[in-house]
C-alpha cells in the first residue's frame, strides 16, 4: 500500500496547533520555525514568504506531488456511522487516510476527503463513498494532476475552487461519508493567525462573485435551512450539474 504525505500548512499559530494525526508534518514560515519547533514535536518544514494560502497549498503540492493537507485547528477525526465511541487515535486517523488515498488512486480520482456532516442521524450506510460532492479543505487529499492548481484570486475560498476546478476537468472525486475531520469551533472567522487574520464580510462577498463569474451556476448562495447555522450571507454552495 502507498503512502501519502499528510502536511499541515499553519502560519502564526506555533502554541496552537491542535491537530494530531501520526506522521503529519507542519509546514511553516521560514521565520517562524524556531518558535513551532519550541511549542510542537514532529516534523517540520518551511517554505519562503508567500503571499497567502493559496500560495502556500500550491508549494505543498509542487513539493510533494500526492499530498493530504489538513488544517492546524482539527479537534477529533471522528466515525459519523455511530454514536458511541466515535473518536478515532492519532493512529487510526493515519489509517483511514491511506486507506482512502489508495482507494483514490485505484479508481483514477484527484481529489479526496471525507464527510462534511458529523451527525450520525444523518448518515446514509447506503452511500459510505460517493464520487461527487464537496470537500472540505480543512482535511482534502490531492493527487497528482497538471490541471489542478490553487488560485491567488480568492482570500479564504480554496476550498471551493479547487473542487470546481476538478468537477470541471475530471467529472468526480471520492469522499468517505463515514468520517468526518471536526474543527474547532468559530475558529475560521474568531480565533488568531491563519485565514481567520484575511477573512471579512467584504473578502467572503468578493469570493463568492469571483467563483460565480467562473463557474457558472455551478455556484450558488447558500439557502439559509430552518434551524442551521448559518456564519453570514455570502456562504457559497456547489450544485454538480450532473
Amino acid at each position: 500500500m502507498s503512502e501519502v504525505n499528510i502536511v499541515i500548512p499553519t502560519a502564526g499559530r506555533a502554541a496552537n496547533v491542535l491537530t494530531e494525526i501520526e506522521g503529519q508534518i507542519l509546514c511553516v514560515p521560514e521565520k517562524e520555525k524556531a518558535e513551532y519547533i519550541e511549542h510542537n514535536t514532529g516534523e517540520i518544514i518551511t517554505h519562503p514568504p508567500l503571499k497567502n494560502l493559496a500560495q502556500k497549498r500550491n508549494w505543498i503540492y509542487q513539493k510533494f506531488g500526492d499530498v493530504f493537507m489538513v488544517d492546524d485547528d482539527i479537534v477529533s477525526v471522528e466515525r459519523v456511522y455511530v454514536h458511541v465511541d466515535a473518536i478515532l487515535d492519532s493512529t487510526e486517523a493515519r489509517k483511514i487516510i491511506q486507506k482512502t488515498y489508495n482507494l483514490a488512486k485505484a479508481i483514477g480520482a484527484k481529489i479526496f476527503g471525507f464527510c462534511e456532516d458529523p451527525n450520525p442521524n444523518h448518515y446514509n450506510p447506503y452511500k459510505p463513498l460517493m464520487l461527487k460532492g464537496f470537500i472540505n479543505g480543512c482535511a482534502i487529499g490531492m493527487l497528482q494532476d497538471d490541471n489542478l492548481y490553487f488560485t491567488d484570486r480568492t482570500t479564504a475560498a480554496e476550498s471551493h475552487w479547487i473542487n470546481l476546478l476538478n468537477m470541471y476537468y475530471n467529472r468526480y472525486n471520492l469522499i468517505d461519508t463515514r468520517f468526518h475531520f471536526r474543527q474547532k469551533a468559530n475558529s475560521t472567522f474568531l480565533g488568531t493567525g491563519g485565514q481567520a487574520a484575511n477573512r471579512t464580510m467584504a473578502s467572503e462577498m468578493r469570493d463568492t462573485l469571483f467563483l460565480r463569474q467562473t463557474f457558472g451556476e455551478s455556484v450558488v448562495l447558500r439557502r439559509k435551512k430552518k434551524n442551521a447555522k448559518q456564519s453570514h450571507p455570502y456562504q457559497r454552495s456547489i450544485k454538480t450539474p450532473w
